[in-house]
């Protein structure tokens, strides 16, 4: 029952973006223009809040430095891997075998299993993925759509015009210098978080209907899905191993956190990527990608929980 609710909702919302779809009620366009405001506004918006109001630490730079290590290490296999996958699609492997879903799937599964009060074990974990979500790997995808060359400078300059990676620079000073803290402690605090909730609390229900719209299951689209998702599931085995022995070697042993670290690398890749997709094949073949991949989840979810 736990499980049915942490991801009703996510397919709810999902089925609804694939009725809008189906029914010409929402087009091509306003899903373009969904994405738009989602990448340029309440992305970034989202981003910093986060990171503003975080409690900074040397564990939490232990972890997050960690994270980001075993998060690089697919995404940079997943390019001599790209063979495994049939071209045109191949092209996404790197970005299909890293980065994962926080918000949407990993949250709501953990809070099943560990409990609400335990979310901010996950949530440290995800600094690590907005970090290198919303620089390198969302300014590398976005320069694949746009036909540009993938070179050092011009991954900065793209993450520099990245609204949500500016928003992370801008959050982490914030939250760093301790100002994110101080407000919450003010009068101001209440207003604050009011806010930023009324501009943040619609994105997870866009990028699911985006997801949903994207979903257009083809018949010679299951094959490279399905090699997608086995080795995504492989590679995420092996990462979470190797995560889990850091943290033991570097941190300390934690019960809760090995939870977080096992619920939160077996999610699929972030949903966010389709804002930043424009080929409608390509978005096709991620979506339903993601959309598959959760039965992995659940099936790690499961599992842990009968253990």
């Amino acid at each position: 029952m736990d499980m049915l609710k942490a991801l009703l909702p996510v397919l709810s919302m999902m089925l609804i973006g694939m009725l809008c779809r189906k029914s010409g009620l929402v087009s091509e366009k306003g899903i373009q223009d969904l994405k738009t405001l989602m990448t340029q506004i309440i992305l970034p918006v989202a981003v910093f809040n986060a990171l503003a109001t975080a409690e900074y630490g040397l564990h939490l730079f232990v972890l997050v430095g960690l994270m980001l290590v075993f998060m690089i290490l697919p995404f940079l296999l997943g390019y001599p891997l790209r063979r495994v996958i049939a071209a045109p699609f191949s092209r996404y492997t790197p970005f299909m075998v890293a980065v994962y879903e926080g918000g949407m799937v990993a949250y709501p599964l953990y809070a099943s299993l560990c409990g609400s009060e335990n979310l901010s074990q996950i949530a440290l974990l995800d600094i690590a993925g907005v970090l290198f979500g919303f620089g390198v790997y969302m300014s590398l995808l976005s320069m694949m759509e746009n036909g540009k060359a993938p070179t050092v400078r011009q991954v900065i300059s793209d993450a520099l015009h990245l609204p949500a990676f500016v928003a992370a620079m801008l959050g982490i000073l914030t939250g760093v210098s301790g100002l994110g803290q101080w407000l919450l402690s003010t009068p101001a605090g209440a207003l604050y978080q009011q806010t930023m909730s009324m501009i943040t609390s619609p994105l997870s229900a866009m990028i699911l209907v985006v997801v949903g719209y994207s979903i257009v299951p083809k018949k010679e689209m299951l094959l490279p899905c399905l090699k997608t998702i086995a080795l995504r599931a492989v590679l995420q085995a092996v990462m979470i191993l190797g995560m889990l022995w850091a943290v033991h070697r570097f941190i300390g042993t934690s019960r809760v956190l090995d939870l977080a670290v096992i619920t939160y690398m077996s999610a699929p890749a972030t949903f966010s990527m389709q804002a930043f997709i424009k080929d409608k094949d390509a978005s096709a073949y991620v979506s339903t990608t993601n959309a598959l991949y959760c039965f992995v989840s659940v099936a790690v979810y499961a599992l842990a929980a009968a253990l």
